[in-house]
């Protein structure tokens, strides 16, 4: 079913997350206004004076059970997980500082504020608190778990890790550990860049990182695409898998895995 959520003015809302029992919605200021631009200004504009709203809905419920927490103000464009622990409903995504990203003109004032980092968002349903960390300050983006387990808890996620690069380029895969707080990365080398990091696992009754990590690269040095596959169990070691492609893959993002298993079931 379809039902509406009121918001106060038109907002890019660019992804959500689900627990076992609640949908959250994300009220970021990054704002559109007919108004505006018959004002003669951008149509689509960060608004920095104005908070993040982040909207839990029972998962069956409808705009009247929508409750709403603030936090300041910043823009998501993914998140990674969300799940459920004690009294609070806790969200990990890729927190930008504000966003420009979409945007004609250029009118980033913060020289950091376009990098995304992994954040986490602990919402206490009982007490209405909001707590929120960075987990990470290597910047990067495209946040995957193993999608078996989301909306519960997971121990690991994984990002695509940002380059040092005026280009939103990716030069590496991210794992977390959320448990611990450690990661390991693994580096595509030189000249080389892939993007979001799709994961494959192995059963469906395996361990929650028992599987591969597959992305498309480009090594601009021999201008050649490979679909590369990581071990995910073991990030800093060489790919299981290089396939090299006859023609050049474009850069890209957002894609799924379907099993064999999961195809059969359809049939």
């Amino acid at each position: 079913r379809t039902v509406p959520i009121e918001l106060p003015m038109a907002v890019m809302m660019h992804d959500f997350a689900i627990t076992e029992n609640y949908t959250i919605f994300m009220d970021l200021p990054l704002t559109f206004s007919g108004e505006r631009m018959r004002r003669g200004e951008p149509l689509m504009m960060f608004e920095r004076d104005r908070p993040s709203r982040f909207g839990m809905v029972p998962r069956w419920g409808d705009n009247s059970n929508i409750r709403w927490f603030e936090s300041p103000a910043c823009y998501i464009f993914h998140t990674l997980n969300a799940y459920e622990e004690g009294d609070e409903v806790v969200m990990i995504a890729c927190r930008m500082n504000s966003t420009t990203v979409l945007m004609t003109e250029d009118t980033q004032p913060d020289p950091d504020g376009n990098n995304p980092r992994l954040h986490q968002w602990q919402f206490n349903l009982k007490t209405g608190a909001v707590r929120e960390q960075m987990l990470d300050d290597v910047p990067g983006e495209f946040p995957r778990v193993n999608e078996q387990l989301l909306g519960q808890k997971t121990r690991y996620g994984y990002i695509a890790k940002s380059a040092k690069s005026s280009m939103p380029l990716f030069d590496g895969l991210i794992k977390y550990d959320l448990s611990s707080g450690k990661s390991q990365t693994h580096e595509f080398g030189a000249g080389r860049y892939g993007g979001e990091a799709v994961f494959a696992p192995r059963t469906s009754q395996g361990a929650e990182d028992e599987g591969w990590l597959i992305t498309y690269v480009h090594d601009t040095t021999k201008d050649t695409s490979e679909l590369v596959v990581v071990n995910a169990q073991d990030m800093t070691g060489e790919p299981v898998a290089r396939v090299i492609i006859p023609q050049r893959v474009p850069y890209g993002f957002h894609g799924t895995w379907v099993s064999q298993e999961q195809l059969d079931a359809c049939l």
